[in-house]
């Protein structure tokens, strides 16, 4: 198997309320398919 990237998520917590932000980070091009497919499902919480 060989590597091809990292997609780095950060999550975040807004001290006022409960809600949550996220960032997605790639290496490289070659992952962002897979960082979309990420950020589209963690949008849905």
């Amino acid at each position: 198997m060989t590597k091809i990237g990292t997609i780095t998520v950060s999550v975040y917590k807004e001290e006022n309320n409960a809600n949550t932000t996220f960032s997605i980070e790639t290496d490289n091009d070659n992952v962002l398919p897979v960082s979309y497919v990420i950020e589209d499902t963690l949008k849905l919480y």
